[in-house]
């Protein structure tokens, strides 16, 4: 199956808030209660119940394995479980079904992008837009620094269409794998990442239906619309050593701010994305038995020359790196440089490294990098 994790638990009956009161059907009191339900249309305009409770599609991909569409969130947004690459692989010339969920991109390379994309509302949507799209490595992504991959369309059921197995279907811009309400499709352009990031690139996905659930075109993030999903996500694999040196860039802000990146360590049972690196419902790492030296480095004008610490010895490293960054936010662009590096790690070892950026106490965007043994 394309999926490890169970698909999101969804209501099976409608819920209608307008029948609440209404008399029984062919009472003398039914129609005097439409006639009011009519003038306080006219009055007031309609109510409407709950966005995915109306007669509408309810478009999104996940944020994580349990997501269910539900925005603003303000924790890890950034491991997507329905943004999959096959690194060495044509777009042209790729199945229908990814070889595997958890690849990795290749820089200076080809590499096939899919997505899962999903639909829990009570209608049908017809024509649904997907869209691929890279970015540098960021904190805060916007359409300012969207680099546009290429789109494809879909057809999804409503939640109440969940078929009992995956089947190809001739879509409207060609095949893809449908499973009712959700469908797996390739994004139809082959992707080429940066050697300059080492292929560390953000993968973003937008999917709507321009009708009847629409997205603005500036909305670009998977904190706060449904629409769209991100995939912030570094991994290096590696024998002893393993290091990685990247700068962050920290995005655009409405307004001028005080902002604050912080970088964690997490064990590995923390991320579930691994699973879909691994192939395994339980990944088997852990924790490296030896120091991970990580962290953050004053932020600098973006595009500033990166300073790789990964070529001083490994004692010097943790003394040059701060866990938290405080940063004035302007209108100038800016980028935080970051580091990770361990001096032996094993097979079955991983260290997750998880950087946040806050303003206001709200997490406006995240990056992960999952230093792992080889």
């Amino acid at each position: 199956m394309p999926q490890q994790d169970p698909p999101p638990k969804v209501k099976t009956a409608p819920q209608r808030p307008e029948t609440v009161g209404r008399p029984p059907l062919g009472s003398a009191g039914e129609i005097p209660w439409f006639r009011g339900q009519l003038g306080g249309i006219l009055r007031d305009g309609p109510t409407f119940g709950p966005r995915k409770d109306e007669f509408l599609p309810f478009l999104f991909v996940r944020a994580n394995a349990g997501d269910s569409g539900a925005r603003p969130l303000n924790d890890v947004f950034w491991e997507s479980p329905d943004i999959y690459v096959v690194p060495g692989q044509e777009a042209s010339t790729a199945p229908l079904q990814p070889a595997s969920t958890g690849g990795v991109a290749r820089a200076n390379g080809p590499n096939t992008l899919y997505a899962h994309v999903w639909n829990l509302g009570k209608a049908p949507a017809y024509r649904v837009r997907v869209e691929f799209y890279w970015f540098n490595p960021s904190l805060g992504i916007s359409r300012a620094d969207a680099n546009f991959i290429g789109a494809t369309w879909v057809d999804l059921g409503n939640r109440f269409n969940n078929a009992t197995e995956w089947r190809e279907v001739d879509g409207p811009s060609g095949r893809y794998l449908s499973h009712g309400c959700h469908a797996i499709v390739k994004c139809p352009e082959t992707w080429v990442p940066s050697v300059v990031n080492g292929g560390h690139e953000c993968l973003v996905v937008r999917v709507h239906e321009p009708m009847l659930d629409a997205v603005p075109p500036d909305q670009f993030s998977a904190a706060a619309d449904r629409h769209v999903a991100q995939r912030n996500i570094a991994v290096v694999p590696s024998a002893s050593p393993a290091a990685i040196d990247l700068a962050l860039l920290l995005g655009y802000v409405g307004q001028p701010g005080n902002a604050e990146v912080e970088a964690v360590l997490d064990a590995p049972d923390a991320m579930q994305w691994l699973k879909l690196y691994t192939g395994r419902t339980d990944p088997g790492l852990q924790l490296p038995a030896n120091p991970v030296s990580y962290g953050l480095s004053p932020a600098v004008v973006a595009e500033s020359r990166l300073q790789r610490l990964e070529v001083l010895p490994f004692e010097l490293r943790q003394g040059l790196l701060q866990r938290v960054e405080k940063v004035r936010r302007g209108c100038d662009p800016q980028a935080i440089p970051f580091h990770a590096s361990i001096a032996d790690i094993k097979r079955g070892e991983a260290a997750v490294l998880r950087v946040r950026q806050r303003m206001n106490g709200t997490v406006i965007g995240g990056y992960t990098v999952v230093l792992i043994g080889s």
